[in-house]
């Protein structure tokens, strides 16, 4: 702002700057002089970390080594799913060997044919009447035990 009495600009107030760090070195200047023998160490612009060769090498080597065990293993597995599929198959195969046996049991298993079979080729005939169901007595019960017991089969 400008004051107009005197057209000078006033001077900003005085700002509190922050303490300096106390970082200091020795100059290798002699005690015994007036100087102290202490300068303020100024910043330095940073300097860039070189690798040694030998670790670029060694990182290339874990990172090769790497994809070549990545490779392996989709490769190893590429080949134990085809195993899968080729059991997957044989299984689905083996389970329609099953059911055809199945039905071929049941179908020669069936009433029709096994009475068809028995009249034709053994002669035999389907009763005429209704089988009669009766009670054995107990004396002849205790009898047919002791029978069972002489003739072992």
């Amino acid at each position: 702002m400008w004051d107009r009495s005197t057209h000078k600009s006033p001077e900003p107030p005085a700002q509190k700057t922050a303490p300096r760090e106390n970082r200091y070195i020795f100059n290798g200047e002699n005690r015994q002089s007036n100087v102290t023998g202490y300068a303020i160490r100024q910043n330095r612009a940073g300097t860039r970390k070189r690798y040694s060769t030998f670790n670029i090498i060694v990182g290339l080597f874990a990172i090769g080594t790497l994809v070549v065990l990545y490779i392996n293993n989709t490769i190893a597995v590429n080949e134990i799913l085809g195993e899968i599929n080729t059991l997957q198959g044989k299984y689905q195969r083996q389970l329609d060997a099953n059911a055809t046996i199945l039905a071929e049991v049941n179908q020669k298993a069936s009433f029709n044919r096994i009475n068809g079979i028995a009249t034709e080729q053994l002669g035999l005939a389907n009763p005429r009447t209704q089988p009669l169901w009766f009670d054995i007595p107990e004396d002849l019960r205790d009898r047919a035990a002791e029978v069972r017991k002489e003739f072992p089969e």
